[in-house]
């Protein structure tokens, strides 16, 4: 069985549409364990007509607001399928998606199966996100590198223990957690098939006008992974791989999202110290060689510090 766990907070305009998608699955063998976080809008009664149509199929959970990473940590613990999803509750499925991620698991007896998503913009155009890059023939080494984003991976309910649950209070919380897992199994496979709708929202955190301190949680993230692997032994044999996550997520992701606000310029100082002390070398990483030129082209402007370019960069890039 596969247990469904869908947080809400907030979401009246999309709940319906969220958790119809589940219902509509061609594979039955699941239960939805839907965890209220607190949420202050009319979600919980449309949470009230799903359950009371779907009454065998449906757990629905109602505690205090404590973040996302908090709900799925509660869901977690009321799952009690064999394999656990995560749906975010503006998202859907394709009809298939739970018939396809199972079958590939017990087919190819694997602990996680990654899927690819559909990046839906309110202007109705769609952009295909692939979760495995396949730089390399080592799928635990695409796996670390890959799209980090919870709900397009199908995991084995066991392996969430203490050690292996979402940090609450935090940013990038999918990030900072499932390249870590690879420290507990090697039984990891893709499915490259975009079966998840993504929603772009202009009113994520992710796209607020003020800078928040809470951005630098990205630092925090990268440090649990980089001390993750050292706790195993695993950095020096995956050395490129974590190297190239803070080339991606740091020295890109970071420099971009900071160079949105009038004030980030000035606190983008502690990217390059970072990298100048764990990956001074980062312009030859395998990984980094095999980008995109436009990514390379934003790593190399944001560590020569040549913002007003990353800036026009951006502008360009939004039109």
């Amino acid at each position: 069985m596969i247990s469904v766990i869908v947080p809400v907070y907030n979401v009246e305009k999309y709940l319906k549409k969220c958790l119809s998608s589940i219902m509509k699955q061609t594979f039955k063998n699941f239960e939805v364990i839907i965890v209220n976080d607190g949420s202050p809008d009319n979600s919980q009664d449309i949470i009230d007509s799903f359950k009371k149509r779907y009454p065998k199929k449906i757990k629905a959970f109602k505690k205090e607001n404590g973040g996302l990473s908090s709900a799925r940590n509660y869901g977690l613990e009321k799952a009690s399928g064999d394999y656990v999803v995560f749906l975010d509750s503006d998202d859907w499925f394709e009809p298939d998606y739970l018939e396809k991620m199972y079958n590939i698991a017990i087919r190819d007896d694997l602990d996680i199966v990654v899927c690819d998503t559909i990046k839906d913009y309110s202007n109705n155009r769609q952009i295909v996100l692939r979760s495995n890059l396949g730089y390399s023939h080592d799928n635990i080494k695409n796996y670390i590198i890959s799209y980090p984003m919870a709900a397009l991976r199908l995991v084995k309910r066991s392996l969430y223990t203490k050690e292996y649950l979402f940090t609450e209070n935090i940013l990038y919380e999918d990030l900072c957690l499932y390249p870590t897992f690879i420290n507990v199994t090697d039984k990891i496979g893709f499915l490259s098939i975009p079966l998840y709708h993504y929603l772009q929202r202009d009113d994520s955190i992710m796209h607020q006008k003020t800078f928040s301190d809470k951005l630098f949680d990205i630092i925090k993230v990268l440090d649990n992974i980089y001390n993750s692997f050292k706790k195993h032994n695993n950095l020096d044999k995956y050395h490129e791989e974590v190297e190239y996550l803070y080339i991606t997520h740091l020295l890109r992701s970071t420099t971009l999202r900071f160079l949105e606000y009038e004030n980030g310029e000035e606190k983008l100082k502690i990217v390059n110290e970072i990298m100048d002390e764990r990956f001074p070398n980062w312009k030859h990483n395998k990984y980094f060689k095999k980008s995109s030129f436009k990514l390379k082209l934003v790593c190399k402007l944001a560590y020569k510090k040549n913002y007003k370019a990353l800036t026009l960069l951006l502008k360009i890039g939004n039109r």
